[in-house]
């Protein structure tokens, strides 16, 4: 492995290590990546509102080739995150128009393999470490043709390629939990993604609640990321001017439209070639997110909306000479008119020009073999193992210990040389049961589990001993009616007659295969459950 200075992406370079052009180490993963073009055309998105369809996209189009960062601008509610979300292949329940192609071709299940997708919010978790995150990651998700050490080596170079090698053994943390800075976060969470060496990397405002610096190194990773023939495509929200400057190419939305598509770098001549140009020096970001939000103050307002304005005024209030201001949506008006009748037709031209990729290419992204990266026994014993190591601190701390050995002292303290054969050693096999069944149910998760719950407690025999025979089926569904049933057998030799509500007890087996087969059962349903949950296509 080459040794590289470990302070290359650390938190607290400074500003200049960036500026200066300090590249991140020698990238170690040499495999070429499949080149995806990815082309969008007239995309539209609606969603029902109280009996009618709102319109949340109206007609987007563009393009991002492999090498590029494309970049989705707008103010909040614009629809940043819904159109990311539809080109990921990640749709809402909603109507989706338009055309999304991905070497010319659709988007398949096929593709899900080829595209990485970060989300705003860091889903991490907190008492794993840095190191522990990522390989694990890599031995769920890497093909099976790879062997576990391989894994653990590709995991190790995406620490060292990310500059996350001096964390690698600090816990990512959380609200309660002391861990690594945000700007580490935020690499992990992409690390997670890059691992699959993605063709198509998407990510919703990587750079949110972080500082100036760090968002800056965030956003030449991902230019770093691009260089190796990825395509990549993020949402921002308010880059600084240094940020703002290393996207390839803008999108920039407003109100659901489209105001401009194209070079990042001609974004502002463009708006000035409007009659939209700044009277102060100004971030160009901040520029363009006042023209989207229609705010026109520092702004000169082009003639033709000026005039435009004074003529309805003028016509309303009888040639009065006040000094009229566009409103914000007479200014988003006119950029949407501006942008289609000066910059989209030539644009969606481009759209239409072949890729510089071969047929067989093409195919490549629409084959429809699916290559799962490990076996379910693999996929069962990682995630037991990343399970039991995550919640160690919880069920292996000393505040849970005490809790279950004072309890089992308690509950043996209460039926020590208790008496079965009189009224009062029955009253106390009561209390030990009032006990236990007030630990049964901590959480309470749900109300649809309190009542669940509770129907089992009722129905088991212990609550009610006369239970209605149209619902006692419910006794053989409780895991109560199971458990009180054992702890008879274990705690009475005989069982009185006054405690036992069905059959006579026998030797337990029956009340034992019944729980192993509630544990599994239970946690088959579930595993079920998520593998038939479908994604929702673009």
């Amino acid at each position: 492995m080459h040794s590289a200075d470990p302070a290359t992406f650390s938190d607290d370079d400074s500003p200049m290590d960036i500026e200066a052009g300090a590249r991140r180490r020698k990238k170690l993963m040499t495999e070429p990546t499949l080149p995806i073009y990815l082309k969008f055309t007239e995309v539209k998105y609606r969603v029902a509102a109280k009996g009618s369809s709102r319109e949340i996209l109206g007609g987007i189009s563009g393009s991002a080739s492999p090498g590029e960062v494309l970049a989705l601008m707008g103010p909040s509610g614009s629809g940043k995150t819904t159109l990311l979300s539809i080109l990921g292949g990640r749709a809402g329940g909603g109507a989706v128009e338009g055309c999304v192609s991905y070497n010319d071709e659709p988007y398949g299940k096929s593709l899900k393999r080829r595209i990485g997708f970060v989300t705003q919010d860091d889903v991490l978790f907190t008492h794993l470490t840095v190191k522990e995150t990522l390989t694990y990651a890599a031995l769920l998700r890497l093909p099976r043709t790879m062997t576990r050490q391989q894994k653990r080596e590709r995991a190790m170079d995406i620490i060292y390629e990310l500059g996350l090698e001096r964390c690698q053994d600090t816990m990512i943390g959380g609200s309660f939990v002391r861990g690594v800075s945000g700007g580490e976060r935020k690499r992990v969470c992409i690390g997670n993604e890059i691992l699959i060496n993605p063709s198509l990397l998407f990510l919703d405002e990587p750079t949110s609640g972080l500082d100036s610096t760090t968002a800056l190194r965030i956003i030449q990773l991902l230019h770093d990321i691009a260089e190796d023939g990825k395509t990549v495509i993020t949402t921002i929200h308010q880059p600084s001017s240094r940020l703002f400057h290393k996207f390839d190419k803008l999108i920039l939305l407003g109100k659901g439209s489209l105001l401009y598509f194209g070079k990042a770098s001609e974004a502002m001549p463009y708006f000035q070639s409007i009659g939209c140009t700044p009277f102060i020096a100004m971030n160009p970001a901040e520029f363009l997110l006042d023209l989207a939000n229609g705010n026109t103050n520092d702004v000169s307002v082009p003639s033709e909306l000026d005039d435009k304005v004074h003529m309805e005024n003028h016509t309303l209030e009888n040639n009065s000479k006040t000094d009229y201001r566009p409103s914000a949506q007479d200014v988003h008006e006119y950029l949407v008119d501006a942008y289609e009748t000066r910059v989209a037709f030539k644009e969606k031209k481009k759209l239409l020009a072949p890729l510089p990729i071969s047929d067989d290419l093409k195919v490549t992204i629409t084959s429809s073999k699916r290559e799962w990266g490990t076996s379910w026994w693999q996929q069962y014993s990682i995630l037991f193992c990343r399970g039991i190591k995550e919640r160690r601190h919880d069920y292996l701390s000393w505040m849970r210990i005490t809790q279950v050995i004072a309890t089992s002292i308690i509950l043996g303290l209460l039926w020590w040389h208790s008496d079965p054969s009189t009224l009062k050693g029955l009253e106390d096999q009561g209390l030990g049961l009032a006990i236990g069944a007030t630990l049964l149910d901590i959480k309470k998760a749900t109300t649809l589990a309190s009542v669940t719950v509770m129907t089992f407690m009722l129905a088991g025999g212990f609550f009610v001993k006369r239970v209605p025979p149209f619902i006692s089926w419910l006794r053989y569904l409780s895991f109560n009616y199971h458990t009180y049933r054992l702890l008879l057998k274990v705690l009475y030799h005989p069982v009185p007659d006054i405690l036992t509500t069905t059959k006579h007890i026998d030797n337990g087996a029956t009340e034992v295969a019944a729980l192993v087969a509630m544990i599994i059962g239970y946690r088959v349903l579930a595993y079920l459950s998520l593998r038939w949950v479908k994604v929702p296509n673009s």
